[in-house]
């Protein structure tokens, strides 16, 4: 390139470009038709996911690699705020669906069908699109009308959220977590159903969305703490470069305070692998391992390092077989050892007579 290039956008780069020629070469060879690799991202508020997204959507568009690319967030199919309201008062005592952001605040319907008319190469495939300025920092759905709109064919799908990854915990997991966090603020006023219910819309996320994923790119936070300042940062732009109200600073650490339970519950786990057990949702499965790029980023958003993470669902698989491969052996082994032991003391004599006869024959 003819410009410096950020070391999350250029690994991030290396990461879909390897990816995405195993991919085409896996399809070619069964005879599958073309499709796009589905590429998810994720990263806390403010860690500039969706600018890299955008930067890698234009990169890989242009010379030397001509691809056809579409991104989305998942902050796209946020419930609109007329649904987003009635949640809240479903749930009045759960401060976390007070607002949106939380699994079970997204239209998951309406992302996978997305994801679905990108996949099967539609001519045209509607985008849909938030705003989050809307209502005073509230936001809302746009209409269908101020949707983008893509036509197919494509070769890569960038799809980037906030939560993506997440998984849910076993229950009795969660609430050791749960109970060991009581004396931090953000959990104080949080009852163990309130984050139960978390936890159970997770699993939805795990079954229709996840399984969507090809590879995926994980910007993570250094210090969980640094979410504070980078929200504050982005909300503080948006004001600045569209003229609109949003969030006051005070009103943006009370919102970032309802994400932190969910940073501290799934982070641990996403750190170390999505693809643990992850289950692909389409016959036509990309094998390929070392899917997950884990990219560790400090509080100015420099990276501090990256690490491909391996595919552990894989792993665990080979090493079952090779467990299964060194029992049986070993089996067979002792058994052999015992037969042959067995044999030489019932020949014993006719072996020594055999060899002596041999030795004296030699001299």
């Amino acid at each position: 390139m003819e410009y410096a290039m950020l070391p999350q956008t250029r690994d991030s780069l290396s990461h879909i470009l390897n990816h995405y020629s195993c991919f085409r070469d896996t399809r070619k060879q069964h005879g599958l038709p073309d499709q796009p690799m589905i590429v998810g991202i994720s990263g806390c508020q403010g860690s500039g996911k969706t600018t890299l997204c955008d930067t890698l959507t234009y990169l890989l568009k242009r010379e030397p690699y001509h691809l056809r690319v579409v991104n989305f967030s998942l902050d796209d199919v946020y419930l609109t705020h007329e649904d987003q309201v009635k949640l809240s008062q479903r749930y009045p005592n759960n401060k976390l669906y007070q607002q949106r952001g939380q699994a079970g605040s997204h239209d998951l319907r309406l992302a996978t069908e997305t994801l679905k008319s990108l996949i099967l190469n539609q001519t045209s495939v509607a985008i849909p699109a938030y705003d989050k300025s809307l209502f005073d920092g509230q936001g809302d759905r746009l209409s269908e009308k101020e949707w983008k709109h893509v036509s197919g064919p494509f070769d890569i799908v960038l799809f980037e959220g906030w939560m993506l990854g997440f998984k849910s915990l076993q229950n009795q997991s969660l609430e050791a977590i749960y109970q060991s966090k009581q004396d931090k603020d953000t959990f104080k006023s949080l009852k163990f159903e309130d984050i139960n219910m978390l936890n159970e819309s997770l699993k939805q996320y795990e079954a229709e969305l996840y399984p969507y994923f090809d590879i995926f790119i994980h910007l993570s936070p250094l210090d969980i703490q640094q979410v504070y300042q980078w929200r504050l940062e982005q909300e503080e732009y948006m004001k600045s470069t569209r003229g609109v109200t949003g969030l006051s600073k005070e009103a943006v650490k009370k919102f970032v305070d309802t994400y932190m339970p969910a940073y501290e519950l799934y982070l641990p786990q996403l750190d170390k692998s999505l693809f643990d057990g992850l289950d692909r949702k389409q016959a036509e499965d990309y094998k390929k391992i070392n899917r997950h790029l884990k990219i560790v980023l400090d509080k100015e958003r420099k990276v501090v390092r990256s690490d491909i993470l391996p595919d552990k669902t894989k792993e665990l698989k080979i090493n079952r077989q090779y467990l299964n491969w060194n029992f049986s052996n070993r089996r067979l082994l002792i058994v052999g050892c015992v037969l042959f032991i067995g044999f030489m003391g019932y020949r014993r004599q006719k072996i020594f007579d055999t060899v002596l006869h041999y030795y004296r024959k030699s001299k």
